[in-house]
């Protein structure tokens, strides 16, 4: 597949974005592989490893709803290009970090940064085929796990000279670049219906209940094995080195990159709930695989499969597009991401507990959680036409 071509067939300015977005998560992806290694290098036992993420992700949640009360009194351009911004002095505060807390700033930082995700979301939403809304989501966020495809290989090679601290450069570098190719975008100002928005939109239906329950799940059940745990299984259990574990970051950022494509396309044309169903029930499969083959070759296709997790979320947004008449473009966004960081946050506070008592036990726990998730999108998630209101 030509992904890169598939972020061509997008308007300018969300090709803009997709390009952007695809050179932050590469810079991101140079590293993101063995962050947890790194931390375990300044002295930090998993479940410290969990406890500095779980404060990173509660930075990202209370700047959800601040930040979508910002993207419906100011122009989303704006608020793009502040967030890309604000992230780019974090490799230079994890480089010079020297025990496991001194991170924690830097952490916080580049978490807070996120503050724009309603506003990314309300941008495509605007811009995007109000027909084929999931396809323009899943186009777009398909830049993230195919930055992260090629980097974590790039980053592997790397690591034959240089340490995990020396990666922090080149991840200095793509931030800065992918920040600049966002200047060239047009203004979107909010619209009337924006600036009058309530501070928050709560869910009005049941479907929209559903939706917000899945967005909290789905985070919570990968973030108890990956990012920050999945390395330290590779490295405890399966004794592979920090480039082999990058390269099998390349396999898991293949199969988010593909899955969100495909699942993007599929739910335009089919029943969302039955389609997110299935692949979450692959998923599952995956992670449970990786626990059972045992060996680092056979676990390649299982870490490709559990790649996928991420997808359904981009699906999850599309609905919720298209789901009210007279929304505001980031009244929902906000609240709904809210809960998607806590999902992040609990789920890493409960691997470093789960991974220190038992190594096995996160990939089992985050297998049982996707087939529950998978059982309530089959059950509970259908299509709403744009712009109708949802009441069941």
């Amino acid at each position: 597949m030509n992904l890169l071509s598939f972020g061509r067939s997008l308007p300018r300015d969300l090709r803009l974005l997709f390009f952007s977005l695809f050179l932050w998560t590469f810079g991101l992806g140079i590293y993101n592989y063995v962050w947890s290694l790194y931390l375990t290098q300044l002295n930090a036992n998993p479940e410290q490893v969990g406890l500095v993420s779980s404060i990173g992700y509660f930075a990202a949640a209370i700047s959800m709803i601040p930040g979508g009360i910002l993207a419906n009194k100011y122009d989303n351009r704006t608020l793009l290009i502040i967030g890309w911004t604000m992230s780019i002095p974090v490799p230079i505060i994890f480089y010079f970090a020297r025990t496991w807390s001194d991170v924690i700033p830097g952490l916080i930082i580049f978490q807070l940064s996120a503050f724009n995700l309603p506003a990314m979301n309300a941008f495509i939403g605007a811009l995007g085929d109000q027909k084929r809304m999931s396809k323009a989501f899943g186009a777009v966020y398909s830049s993230v796990p195919l930055g992260l495809v090629l980097s974590p290989a790039v980053g592997s090679l790397l690591l034959t000279w240089l340490s995990i601290r020396d990666l922090f450069w080149f991840t200095l570098v793509l931030w800065t670049v992918s920040t600049l190719i966002l200047f060239p975008i047009k203004r979107q100002p909010p619209t009337e219906v924006d600036s009058k928005a309530p501070l928050l939109e709560f869910p009005r239906s049941r479907q929209e209940l559903t939706i917000l329950l899945f967005l909290f799940g789905v985070p919570a059940a990968i973030s108890i094995t990956s990012p920050s745990f999945l390395p330290l299984f590779f490295h405890d259990q399966l004794h592979l080195t920090d480039p082999q574990i990058q390269l099998l970051g390349t396999i898991q950022s293949l199969g988010s990159a593909v899955f969100a494509i495909l699942l993007g396309r599929w739910v335009a044309t089919r029943n969302p709930g039955s389609t997110l169903a299935k692949e979450l029930l692959l998923v599952a499969g995956g992670t449970l695989g990786i626990l059972l083959v045992g060996s680092p070759l056979l676990i390649v296709p299982m870490v490709f499969l559990l790649g996928g997790s991420r997808a359904s979320s981009y699906v999850a947004y599309s609905l919720l597009s298209n789901m009210r008449h007279g929304k505001s473009r980031a009244g929902q966004f906000g609240f709904y991401l809210t809960f998607e960081q806590l999902g992040f946050l609990v789920g890493s506070f409960i691997g470093g507990f789960l991974y220190t008592s038992n190594h096995t036990s996160v990939l089992i726990t985050t297998s049982f959680l996707f087939v529950l998730l998978a059982g309530l999108a089959g059950s509970r998630i259908r299509r709403v036409p744009a712009g109708s209101q949802a009441t069941k």
